[in-house]
């Protein structure tokens, strides 16, 4: 069966062929290479959404194969995943720092096949590509995807999601960040970073925003600049007595990274909402930071929705 996008599989070792296409070979078109440099040449030959290389191999190693592929402007975005059976913690460190997006202990290709599933999943749908970003969003959005990742691999839902908006909001320098979660109609403020919301404003308040409505509705992201004129945003007087008059509103949707995926990373129109993100800041939002901040979150809702779906 042919599936939309193709993994790489980089080792010297066939019985690890033969154990990946088993693991992930439902959902990728496994394409399977005994060095480094046949990896190349395939690299080459087809078009590759995710690379998974053994670091100890004859000749190149994955280290110095992740190398070069970091020095290719073509490929250098491709997510590449290092597999070591004697994994170390300055090993680790050097695949972080070249640019891997994982490093992982091939034990648990035995011990826990669904862990490895969700770890590949999850890099998947967080490297998606937002074409047009400057060069800075482009670091930003690696910076947030590589310290989020490394922390769902032992995180829960309330932990992963303050982390993720904290590094977020660090990297967006948002004056205020708040986080809601949504479940059969009834809303829940998760958490608020930065300026905080009134005392008295809640689930029940927010409710009653129309610009919540329309996100409930529309299940579309919205950025508005002028909150304080438009009919756009939420608490438009707490935005003025704080100097906020920009804001990012964003939708997190109920399906998983492999739904994404298996839905050729788009999200259905029917899909129902589990989380709302709003973003308030002194600054005016630019149409850039706009577009990474409300695609690169919407993808990596499907990773928190996963762990809130175990709740």
């Amino acid at each position: 069966m042919e599936h939309e996008y193709n993994l790489l599989v980089i080792d010297d070792d066939t019985p690890m062929h033969l154990m990946l296409n088993k693991l992930l070979g439902d959902e990728y078109n496994i394409l399977m290479a005994g060095s480094a440099q046949e990896g190349i040449d395939m690299l080459s030959e087809n078009k590759v959404h995710f690379i998974l290389t053994d670091i100890h191999m004859p000749g190149m190693s994955g280290l110095e194969f992740l190398q070069v592929l970091m020095e290719d402007a073509e490929r250098r975005n491709i997510p590449v995943l290092i597999m070591t059976s004697l994994p170390s913690v300055e090993k680790e460190q050097i695949a972080l720092d070249l640019g891997a997006s994982d490093f992982i202990d091939k034990s648990l290709f035995n011990s826990d096949m669904e862990a490895v599933r969700n770890r590949i999943r999850a890099k998947f749908v967080a490297s998606v590509d937002i074409p047009d970003l400057p060069e800075k969003l482009v670091y930003d959005k690696k910076e947030i995807t590589k310290q989020i990742l490394f922390e769902i691999s032992s995180g829960d839902f309330v932990s992963t999601a303050q982390k993720l908006c904290k590094i977020l909001g660090a990297k967006l320098q948002t004056d205020h960040l708040s986080f809601w979660t949504i479940k059969d109609g009834n809303v829940q403020m998760l958490l608020a970073n930065g300026t905080q919301l009134p005392r008295r404003y809640g689930p029940r308040e927010l409710m009653r925003e129309d610009t919540f409505q329309r996100v409930l509705t529309q299940k579309r992201p919205y950025l508005v600049n002028n909150v304080y004129t438009s009919n756009k945003g939420i608490l438009p007087s707490m935005s003025k007595d704080e100097g906020l008059p920009a804001e990012i509103g964003i939708p997190l949707f109920a399906m998983t990274e492999k739904q994404l995926i298996k839905n050729k990373m788009k999200i259905p129109p029917k899909t129902p909402l589990f989380g709302y993100i709003v973003l308030k800041r002194k600054r005016v939002f630019t149409s850039k930071e706009y577009k990474l901040t409300s695609v690169l979150m919407m993808h990596m809702g499907t990773i928190l929705f996963r762990l809130y779906h175990r709740l």
